[in-house]
């Protein structure tokens, strides 16, 4: 049995296991605060940790409705045995969902399609449910933001790129964020729901037969669904050929062509200046972010030139 955790984090582990009767044989980390804990007589569980009990809580409650309202394609949370508190986290039991071998990635069309698909069903049932402890989405905010930090990598990021590059998505940015908000009555329009809030291809998980399933409720908030379907389009425009033509195969994207708030937003390059700001956070290699800011240029200048034709129509 293998345990990299302290003394402290392991009697408390095993002192709300006990009801299992079974001892846990290896605890894997997988990331941050989310383990694999695997037993000789028990399925595996996932060990999560919380920054509250209050957010553990509102997931926990969140995803039990959520299999109510009849969208199941996630996993339960488990309240017995209740969460446990260590070093000013909440530590809590999530079920297991065994993957398959064949991954989920957004370089792959039909992958990319399957996605979608499941978001307008996860929000079809979360229309449903009201949390009203939830917080309110503001895309505005968390992009000023994102572009501010941006700007202050920018001393590092020009020994990397191009001027004229940096320079012409700086002003995309600005371009889309001042349309954004003369636009944005036009996202209050839509009736909030429960959005998921991250989109990114490692919250969807292929299980072992073969369903797709929706992961990760940590940033789940009020909004309308439109910002989902933004984000997720934002993460797949890097995997796609012609984006100015391939980005509205999918109808849920594409059923906000005429809007004008999600056209403005959709050539934010929110994807580039997240990659850049994490680069110089956790110092990963800069292959995939030179690709998409510089191979991918062309093409994302073809699709933001579309985008400023709609608006204008």
């Amino acid at each position: 049995m293998t345990f990299s955790r302290n003394h402290s984090f392991k009697n408390r582990l095993f002192s709300k296991i006990k009801a299992l009767k079974s001892r846990p044989e290896r605890m894997k980390r997988l990331q941050g605060d989310v383990y694999l804990l695997t037993f000789k007589n028990h399925p595996p569980l996932i060990l999560k940790g919380f920054t509250s009990r209050e957010k553990w809580y509102r997931q926990q409650v969140f995803t039990s409705l959520l299999k109510q309202k009849g969208f199941d394609r996630t996993y339960s949370m488990y309240s017995e045995p209740e969460p446990f508190q260590l070093d000013g986290m909440w530590y809590s039991f999530i079920e297991f969902l065994p993957p398959s071998a064949n991954k989920f990635s957004f370089a792959n069309e039909s992958n990319r399609k399957e996605g979608a698909q499941l978001l307008e069903a996860f929000h079809n049932s979360a229309d449903q449910i009201s949390l009203p402890s939830l917080p309110v989405y503001n895309q505005l905010n968390k992009w000023r933001d994102r572009l501010a930090l941006f700007r202050q990598n920018v001393p590092y990021i020009r020994e990397h790129i191009p001027e004229s590059i940096l320079k012409e998505w700086i002003a995309w940015a600005e371009w889309s964020l001042k349309g954004l908000e003369t636009y944005q009555k036009e996202i209050n329009q839509e009736t909030n729901t429960i959005i998921h809030g991250d989109c990114a291809h490692h919250n969807f998980l292929r299980k072992e037969d073969g369903t797709l399933a929706l992961i990760d409720f940590d940033l789940i908030a009020k909004a309308p669904r439109m910002i989902d379907y933004l984000q997720y389009a934002n993460r797949i425009l890097p995997h796609l050929d012609n984006p100015s033509k391939d980005i509205w195969k999918y109808q849920q994207i594409a059923a906000y062509k005429k809007n004008p708030a999600f056209l403005y937003a959709l050539a934010y390059p929110s994807d580039i200046f997240r990659e850049w700001n994490l680069l110089f956070k956790t110092r990963f290699r800069i292959d995939h972010v030179w690709k998409i800011t510089v191979e991918d240029f062309e093409k994302r200048m073809e699709l933001n030139k579309q985008l400023a034709q709609l608006v204008s129509k």
